[in-house]
């Protein structure tokens, strides 16, 4: 089985992202270019929009998660932005593990994305002079920035 998927963001600073795979524990591959998945499309699930079969698994950089078979790709988009594409696919116990990578990142990698926002919002508040302060609902894990001073 083969369920591949891409987010709706596209991301304009690999450094950010790259800040947000180190917080969240995992591992940056700088030019990997293929990442683990099924291994081949056989039709049972839609094509990421703008990708084809022969796209799936290619990536100029790969997110890699401790203990995880799967792993993300960093795929570079015709405008010189980025997305990630991954393999959700996996049933507990299988050697098919993109389960585990949702139960690290969330539905849709929400919380990679999530981090990525709060390391590139903190980076340009900090390029623009600003003070950076962050702190985490503990309930809800929602993750609040102040940001003073500086030029904004």
């Amino acid at each position: 089985m083969s369920h591949v998927a891409t987010i709706a963001i596209e991301i304009r600073s690999l450094d950010a992202l790259k800040a947000a795979v180190k917080e969240l524990g995992c591992e940056w591959r700088e030019g990997q270019t293929t990442y683990k998945w099924y291994g081949r499309s056989v039709g049972d699930y839609p094509m990421p929009k703008g990708m084809t079969a022969e796209m799936l698994g290619k990536c100029s950089h790969v997110i890699k998660v401790p203990g995880v078979n799967y792993e993300v790709g960093v795929v570079k988009l015709p405008n010189g932005s980025y997305t990630l594409a991954y393999d959700f696919y996996g049933y507990d116990g299988s050697e098919h593990d993109g389960h585990k990578l949702l139960a690290k990142f969330g539905k849709n990698l929400g919380l990679l994305v999530q981090r990525y926002g709060v390391c590139l919002t903190t980076k340009l508040a900090q390029q623009r002079g600003c003070r950076v302060v962050r702190s985490v609902d503990a309930k809800t894990g929602s993750i609040r920035l102040a940001i003073a001073g500086g030029r904004l």
